[in-house]
């Protein structure tokens, strides 16, 4: 009976034990949503990450690896009525985003460039740039 109960109370430790380390939804370790969310937004940056480079370096085909987002933000247009701060709806509903994206040359140079989409197309343009 001892044994009978004690391999029961094995079976069911082991059960809970297997059932906690896993979950439905896990996915493979590491952040590979975040990744993809990366090279996606790069994709839609590189036609003006690649025009950017043209101008800054005057070269036709500039030549550019170790891209990343370095950083994203979203700011809010306002205006002042009335010593009352309110949204200014001209721009999409007051809201665009700052990214900055790292990258280097080929030449060891690390540039960063900021990009923003405050226009009324919300296409991004090259707002500032730094050169390391």
């Amino acid at each position: 009976m001892k044994s009978r109960f004690f391999f029961c109370l094995l079976l069911a430790g082991g059960l809970l034990l297997s059932a906690s380390g896993s979950s439905a939804y896990a996915g493979p370790e590491g952040k590979p949503r975040e990744q993809q969310l990366e090279k996606a937004m790069l994709q839609q940056l590189y036609p003006v990450i690649r025009s950017s480079l043209q101008d800054i370096y005057r070269e036709t085909y500039p030549a550019f690896g170790c891209e990343r987002i370095v950083s994203i933000n979203e700011r809010t247009t306002m205006a002042e009525d009335n010593q009352q701060a309110r949204p200014v709806d001209a721009m999409h509903g007051a809201s665009y985003f700052e990214i900055t994206v790292g990258l280097c040359k080929e030449s060891g140079e690390k540039i960063e460039l900021r990009f923003k989409n405050d226009t009324p197309t919300a296409q991004y343009y090259l707002d500032l740039f730094h050169v390391r």
